[in-house]
């Protein structure tokens, strides 16, 4: 979404909620490869906005890791897909947004895995902000 020549940052969550997930998503959210190390996703929390790290095989999503799934005692050289979980509340492109943000509202982490109708590729990432008062947009 462009406001006259600046792009948005957020969408208030009322201004949003006509609209589906693929208007709204995130279309590029930072990814890892699935077989980097934890060291790797813990560089990627550094960032305070970071708050789950996507692990892709090419455009196949092969997992999600939160802040929470990544104990201190786990060495930096193991796996990072160990921590993963492809069990997550995932939606498609199409989804009305009215029936995302309820899966948001009811979800601990406020952001949601948008897959392709296929179940496997990521599209992209559909988050509210801090306040969950907007959606974050790139």
């Amino acid at each position: 979404m462009v406001t006259g020549n600046q792009p948005r940052q957020r969408i208030p969550r009322e201004e949003a909620l006509s609209l589906t997930v693929g208007e709204v998503m995130i279309t590029r959210p930072k990814t890892l490869r699935f077989d980097v190390e934890v060291g790797e996703v813990r560089r990627a929390f550094e960032h305070a906005s970071h708050r789950v790290v996507l692990l892709v095989d090419g455009s196949t999503f092969r997992g999600a890791i939160d802040r929470e799934a990544l104990d201190a005692g786990t060495p930096d050289t193991a796996r990072a897909s160990s921590l993963a979980s492809r069990d997550v509340v995932t939606v498609t492109p199409a989804t009305p947004l009215t029936e995302a943000v309820k899966l948001l509202d009811s979800n601990r982490e406020p952001r949601l895995v948008v897959l392709d109708e296929d179940g496997q590729t990521l599209r992209g990432l559909l988050c509210f902000n801090q306040s969950s008062a907007s959606f974050c947009v790139r």
